[in-house]
């Protein structure tokens, strides 16, 4: 157990200086291009990693603080979030994902994902008796609303994931098979209303099958393929020169790749997907620990993991041209402080499962 508890530190902090490495290189290039300052970079990361740290030692306390009676809050404190992004966001790309707080935007999704997975283990734990199919409805019923809302922004990438991440918690714990082929119904019937009536689900799922090419979608392979097995080394990453518009973003596994390459360390496209791997491989083995002494743990540390990793390989295989271009970050990785808050409460949560394992 100790050894679990030390490896899935490193893969955490590991990740985040994987991320730093990106986003001071890309510094490099934007601050001669657009006269960004050192200083304000420096200013952000301090205080994206303040507010992560912060969040990480939340979500331990959390761990053993009830969580299932805040349940109810944090259902509805989702869905008011989602209802006000769609009326007051800022919109960023011809997408309303974002809301300003004092200044500050912050991405409700991000947030969502994870409080609406509380709400779902307490139906699961109290009302389930520790079982899906009684209460599947319930739960399928607040996923779908959910799906819906953060498809609206439209951010039809995060609903499906969502939705995919829902399918396999809910079969993991025990969904009927009527039940499951609902959800697969519903997933494709929702699948074919967002290319009927989002144009650009349509030209991302076209570019995908190769009818369509995009620059930014090419150039992400070619970082991958021209980082090789040790990469072109620290800051001389070519896709940040515009090539890459979204290379600290959309595409960081990309541009890590690039200078990196497979094997190079620390930041390599390898070494990555092995510290995400040992993040929710802890986290799953947690909550089979966890399962005879509490159902709600359980399914809270399973849900975690399940949605940090399978929203984490969206985007490794986005970036290398396995699925079509979703604009998901990479979790500790990506330039972005609300994925980032939002992926440390879960890991906090995660890590305290694995020490009370």
């Amino acid at each position: 157990m100790r050894a679990r508890v030390y490896l899935t530190i490193l893969a955490f902090l590991w990740l985040i200086i994987a991320g730093l490495l990106l986003q001071w290189s890309v510094l490099m290039y934007k601050s001669v291009v657009y006269g960004i300052s050192p200083f304000s970079f420096l200013v952000n990361n301090l205080l994206r990693l303040f507010l992560g740290v912060l969040a990480f030692f939340l979500g331990i306390m959390a761990f053993n603080r009830k969580l299932e009676n805040f349940a109810d809050f944090f259902l509805w404190g989702s869905i008011a979030l989602l209802v006000i992004t769609l009326i007051y966001g800022g919109t960023f790309g011809g997408a309303v994902r974002w809301v300003k707080v004092f200044g500050f935007s912050f991405q409700p999704s991000e947030f969502v994902k994870y409080a609406l997975i509380v709400y779902m283990g307490k139906v699961f734990a109290l009302e389930g008796k520790g079982k899906v199919y009684p209460v599947f409805w319930k739960l399928f019923g607040i996923s779908s609303v959910t799906a819906v809302l953060i498809a609206l922004q439209p951010n039809i990438s995060t609903a499906m994931v969502w939705l995919f991440s829902v399918m396999i918690i809910l079969i993991t714990f025990g969904a009927k098979l009527l039940q499951v082929l609902t959800v697969l119904t519903f997933s494709v019937i929702f699948l074919v209303s967002s290319y009927r009536f989002f144009p650009h689900v349509k030209e991302r799922l076209e570019i995908f099958l190769g009818k369509r090419e995009v620059g930014q979608v090419i150039q992400a392979k070619v970082a991958v393929i021209s980082g090789g097995i040790l990469g072109k080394g620290p800051g001389n990453g070519l896709q940040k020169l515009g090539f890459l518009p979204s290379s600290d973003k959309d595409f960081a596994y990309s541009y890590t790749s690039e200078e990196y390459g497979i094997l190079g360390f620390p930041a390599g496209g390898l070494w990555i997907i092995l510290m995400v791997f040992i993040i929710s491989w802890n986290g799953v083995w947690a909550s089979q620990r966890l399962w005879n002494k509490d159902k709600f743990k359980s399914f809270v540390c399973f849900s975690f993991s399940i949605i940090y990793f399978l929203f984490s390989l969206a985007h490794i295989l986005v970036n290398l041209g396995l699925l079509p271009p979703t604009g998901l970050p990479l979790p500790f990785v990506s330039y972005g402080g609300s994925s980032f808050v939002a992926s440390s409460f879960a890991l906090g949560y995660i890590f305290k499962g694995i020490m009370e394992s």
